[in-house]
């Protein structure tokens, strides 16, 4: 398989990349997709850049599963979503889901 068919979907994939000077680069806005959650986008810069990757950290008990499930919630009522982890059980998911009433798709 070649590199340009493995990274076709990749958000990095749009060219060759080459040496630029930053005074060079276009500041132009990128799209983004909301998360439903005003201060959330707002953090992000204005909402979910599509192919980013986000890191959420933070001290156990802060919120950070029950954040980002809410998020996904709101997200799949605009675009396929998956929630993926590998700490929590699948109950655990499913209570800290069931007061945003998540879609199964």
């Amino acid at each position: 398989m070649a590199r340009n068919e493995r990274l076709s979907g990749y958000a990095g994939s749009a060219g060759v990349s080459k040496v630029q000077k930053l005074s060079d680069i276009s500041l132009e806005e990128l799209p983004r997709f909301s998360t439903g959650f005003k201060e959330f986008d707002r953090v992000l810069g204005g909402g979910v850049v599509p192919g980013s990757a986000i890191l959420i950290g933070g001290n156990p008990g802060a919120g950070k599963s029950t954040l980002l499930l809410q998020t996904l919630c709101k997200l799949a009522e605009q675009m396929k979503t998956l929630y993926v982890t590998g700490e929590e059980s699948l109950q655990q998911v499913a209570m800290r889901g069931a007061p945003s009433r998540p879609a199964d798709r």
